[in-house]
């Protein structure tokens, strides 16, 4: 009886649909007892249905009677072999705004396919878009975006919950990405039992092996024997190199034709190799750990919220379990151990690269706020990289002027994009193609 509308009939979804999103009001009246859409976005997380089963040869979901089982070999049984080591989680929409509504972003086709190859290529098995286009207009989905990738490494789920606003944070009424927040649950709950680790990130952020690692399963799994639970990656945002940019203009605010005043990405570079330009050093900042971003295990971490594990079993932990297991003295605030939670090894395990987009009003006057010498404000200052050589500051500049301001990965620019161009290509998914 909940779920029928306040005439008394099944329900219909309108015929003309006027606004962009999933209606709760039109579709179950006013009268139903879940929250609106607008309040949660987790019609999707209410556990009615069995989670659906993972690509590919996955265990069955246990019984009472497999519990029975394991319970009489006194727990001697093997642990059933999950069909994944790696997993992501991804929520994206064909084109989005900008925190505050600032500018419209839609390059995201394009660096999905970019993204997720490269993603495969660094160790994932698998990959789940939440596909939020439709919650914010009619436009093309992501469906042709992911058709070159087969079922056994991409699964698309039509994810059209709202957002509550989409503010910047500094702002009175803070910006509140609910239908995010409810995305990232959902593909931990559903998915999670079918991976051993799993991350849920954005279209613009690369985990990069370093050192001896070439595989980030690798990384992973010796994390794992020093009993290791979750990974934090420092997030801190990279700029476009211009040695893969060229001037650009669009007779508005980036000038004409005569005097182009911005700079765009060259349509045949990757973003990796156009991002791969960080104005920090290795290792990162403290400060940096405010944007982190987590490869976790999802046995362990029972609820995570973009940047934390907000409950984990260490967290749930009693006194008395405490006590029996040892190791570590029980809290009442509990902070999670460094052995279980730590940051990354950022040169000799892994780094996160932001390669955020920088859309070309960004560098706007580039050839002024980016020379040596310029003081630059909060307002304008350079948005554009220019490689400091050999990753060695010695406070220089290019020939034209340009003060050499940021960091390259070396990893990245002699292993990685070599292999991303190749498979790109191979695949039919480079620019050009």
């Amino acid at each position: 009886e909940w779920f029928k509308n306040k005439a008394g009939s099944n329900p219909t979804f309108p015929s003309e649909r006027k606004t962009f999103g999933f209606e709760a009001g039109k579709v179950f009246g006013d009268k139903h007892v879940l929250p609106r859409v607008e309040a949660s976005g987790r019609w999707s997380n209410i556990p009615i249905c069995t989670p659906p089963r993972a690509t590919g040869a996955a265990p069955e979901l246990p019984t009472k009677a497999t519990a029975a089982k394991a319970s009489a070999t006194n727990g001697n049984a093997a642990k059933p072999e999950k069909p994944h080591t790696l997993a992501a989680c991804v929520w994206a929409s064909a084109t989005f705004h900008t925190r505050g509504n600032n500018r419209k972003v839609s390059d995201t086709m394009e660096r999905t396919r970019e993204w997720i190859e490269y993603h495969l290529l660094a160790g994932f098995d698998h990959i789940y878009i939440y596909d939020n286009t439709h919650a914010n207009s009619n436009e093309t989905d992501l469906i042709e975006t992911l058709s070159p990738f087969t079922s056994a490494e991409v699964t698309r789920i039509e994810w059209p919950s709202l957002v509550c606003n989409n503010n910047v944070p500094a702002h009175e009424n803070t910006g509140e990405r609910s239908s995010q927040y409810a995305a990232e649950n959902s593909c931990r709950e559903r998915y999670g039992q079918y991976t051993e680790w799993m991350a849920a990130f954005d279209t613009d952020e690369y985990f990069v092996p370093m050192g001896e690692y070439d595989n980030l399963k690798d990384v992973a799994k010796d994390a794992a024997k020093k009993g290791t639970h979750v990974l934090s990656f420092h997030s801190t945002r990279a700029y476009p190199n211009s040695d893969f940019m060229s001037k650009y203009y669009d007779d508005g605010e980036c000038g004409q034709k005569d005097n182009p005043l911005c700079m765009a990405k060259n349509d045949n570079a990757t973003f990796l190799e156009t991002y791969n330009c960080d104005f920090l050093p290795l290792p990162k900042p403290d400060w940096s750990e405010r944007a982190k971003k987590q490869l976790y295990q999802p046995d362990y971490v029972l609820s995570h919220f973009v940047h934390y594990s907000t409950i984990t079993k260490g967290i749930l932990e009693t006194y008395q379990e405490s006590e029996l297991k040892g190791g570590h003295k029980w809290q009442i605030r509990y902070t999670e151990p460094k052995k279980r939670e730590r940051f990354t090894d950022e040169e000799k395990e892994a780094v996160l690269i932001h390669t955020k987009t920088t859309v070309p009003g960004n560098t706007k006057g580039y050839f002024r706020v980016c020379k040596k010498g310029y003081e630059a404000t909060w307002k304008e200052k350079c948005r554009v990289g220019f490689p400091i050589p050999g990753n060695v500051l010695k406070n220089s500049s290019t020939p034209e002027g340009y003060e050499h301001n940021c960091y390259t990965n070396d990893k990245v620019t002699n292993v990685f994009v070599p292999k991303l161009r190749e498979l790109m290509k191979k695949r039919g998914t480079f620019p050009g193609n």
